[in-house]
């Protein structure tokens, strides 16, 4: 449970870090807003999607899904990530949108999963998300750029600045390092759309403050896949069948409840800290595990991070999701506008535009 739900008074030292934190936070964003800190616009629209809180909320799904729309309209879509925990620290190419030229060690375990399921999408990664912007735009010239985990990267200009919450963990309350919060939750006003996967009624009233269009979204598991490359499974395999899970991801309690809602019985779960870097003696551990489990599920996050491992044909496969949402057509229509050029998507469909952006 994170410490935003916990009902025990905080350590002191990790108040003290808050208001440390928050200052800085908020002395960033005021030197933004007074100009001294300068957002930079690139020739090509940009689509961001993030969160103001740390851990899972389905950024990297979200973009995946999103470049999806774009690039079934007929859009050159390219795809930008930080990403966190990388081997490179330069900007580099993860995708070419013909092959993919970097493991997930040196570009992270996002960029590498959004360059595998997204066949014809570039995807670049880098720190500066400007600097990747440009060079993007340099290489592959696309109608429009999403950006993974941008919402705090205020120093790029972007046309749509999606947020995202989910029903589980909300906005919360507290600024690292005492709660979750990655800056005061008045950030929200940033937003041009905020999207979740059901909204508490205090994110609600949060959310209604600020005069924020919204749109509920979710997760459709679509099969099983063997890490190793083999055949594939339907999720009726789960069905009554004894399941060892493993994950090293923010939310794992989401992935577990989501076997367990198609029909498999969680015998045991093993949890690794969110990002890690699995070793040999990690997937060994796992595998010793498994006793009466009859298989062994991880989340495709984590399932790009053992691909160079030596795992045994079908003893491991991932459970592949899908972002699924009943408002398809509106978000389209949200962002078709932007990735044609014209900019102002939310306005063009006749939402709230993205005024209050830092």
């Amino acid at each position: 449970m994170r410490r935003d739900r916990i009902g025990i008074a905080p350590h002191a030292l990790l108040y003290s870090l808050s208001v440390i934190y928050g200052i800085a936070v908020r002395l960033r964003l005021l030197l933004y807003r007074a100009g001294v800190l300068r957002t930079k616009r690139v020739p090509c629209p940009v689509i961001s999607v993030g969160n103001i809180t740390v851990g899972g909320t389905g950024k990297t799904p979200v973009a995946i899904f999103i470049a999806s729309l774009l690039k079934e309209s007929g859009k050159r879509v390219a795809v930008l990530s930080r990403g966190y925990k990388r081997g490179g620290k330069s900007i580099d190419t993860v995708s070419d949108g013909r092959d993919i030229l970097l493991g997930p060690e040196m570009a992270g375990d996002e960029p590498y999963l959004i360059a595998k399921r997204l066949q014809g999408v570039p995807v670049v990664v880098g720190a500066d998300r400007v600097g990747a912007a440009l060079y993007a735009i340099e290489r592959f010239s696309p109608d429009v750029i999403i950006l993974d985990d941008g919402f705090q990267h205020i120093r790029l200009e972007r046309d749509l600045n999606i947020l995202l919450t989910d029903s589980i963990n909300g906005f919360g309350r507290y600024l690292l390092p005492r709660g979750i919060l990655r800056e005061p939750v008045e950030g929200i006003g940033r937003a041009s759309l905020v999207m979740g996967r059901g909204f508490s009624k205090p994110d609600m009233e949060l959310i209604k403050r600020f005069n924020l269009p919204v749109m509920e979204y979710g997760y459709r598991p679509t099969g099983l896949i063997d890490v190793t490359g083999g055949s594939a499974k339907g999720v009726e395999a789960l069905k009554g069948r004894k399941v060892l899970a493993f994950c090293a991801i923010a939310n794992p309690e989401s992935f577990f409840s989501t076997l367990e809602g198609l029909g498999a019985e969680v015998t045991d779960n093993i949890r690794f800290p969110d990002h890690h870097g699995y070793t040999q003696t990690d997937l060994d551990a796992v595998m010793g595990r498994q006793q009466g489990s009859q298989m062994i599920i991880t989340t495709e996050k984590d399932a790009v991070k053992i691909e160079g491992l030596n795992v045994p044909k079908a003893a491991v496969y991932a459970l592949a999701i899908d972002v699924d949402t009943k408002e398809r057509d509106r978000l389209k229509r949200l962002l078709m506008p932007i990735a044609g050029g014209g900019g102002g998507g939310v306005k063009a469909a006749g939402e709230r535009g993205p005024e209050g952006r830092a």
